[in-house]
Formats: structure tokens, sequence, C-alpha cells
């Protein structure tokens, strides 16, 4: 009987370190793929960025095709539900997809507002440039 519970105690032992050996690794996949995803989400614009979870209207109105009405729908879709990315600001009425193709070398969802006067005209990336 003895030998029986040893090999049972030594199974779940086993088992309980291949467990814990798993969940480690899948924690570390985990940091390793949202410190990726960080510097893949960092601020493009040499300009500055917007932060539209935080920004005024006043700084909303900075960019490109954003005038007082697009900043006061902005302001108050947020109010109702904070952005967890920057291409959910289509959801916003009046922003569309090549609204936001101008805009998202410009947006964030984290850190401060930087962008402190309005990019010129013209001035998006190569990638950026509208497909017809």
């Amino acid at each position: 009987m003895s030998n029986t519970n040893q090999t049972l105690t030594t199974r779940t032992l086993t088992t309980r370190t291949l467990t814990a050996v798993l969940l480690l690794g899948a924690l570390l996949l985990g940091v390793v793929a949202e410190a990726r995803g960080r510097k893949q989400a960092s601020p493009q614009s040499s300009a500055g960025v917007v932060n539209i979870n935080t920004a005024t209207a006043e700084q909303l109105q900075l960019l490109p095709g954003v005038g007082p009405s697009k900043a006061r729908a902005i302001v108050k879709y947020r109010a109702r539900a904070k952005f967890k990315a920057t291409y959910a600001l289509i959801r916003v009425r009046g922003i569309g997809r090549k609204t936001f193709r101008k805009l998202r070398r410009y947006l964030t969802v984290k850190g401060p507002t930087t962008l402190a006067k309005r990019p010129r005209p013209g001035a998006e990336h190569e990638g950026d440039k509208d497909k017809k």
C-alpha cells in the first residue's frame, strides 16, 4: 500500500510541477507579447500624439480633419466608454476608416498628449496614402 501511495504522490508532484512550469511559460509569453505590442504601438509621429482617452476637445482639434464637432463627438463617446485601442475611434459618428488612416499616427490610448500644434497637411506616411 505504501508503494502505491508513494507512486501517487510522485505522480501528483510531477503533475503539479509540470503545471507550474507551463503556467510560468504562458505568463512569460504573455509578458513578451505585451512588450512587443507596446513597441509596435509606440507613437509614430515626431510631431507628437493625442491620447484620445484624456485629451480635451481643444487638443483633439489639433488632429488633422478634426474640428469642434468631431472633437465633441469623441468626448461624448468616451464619456460612455474608454477607448481600449485607437482603432475604436471609428465607432465615433463622423470618423470612418479614411479619416482614421489620416489620424492613426497621431493617436494613442496610453500616456500623455504631446501634440502641440496641428501637423501640416500631407504629412502622412507614404504607406498611409489612400488607395482607390
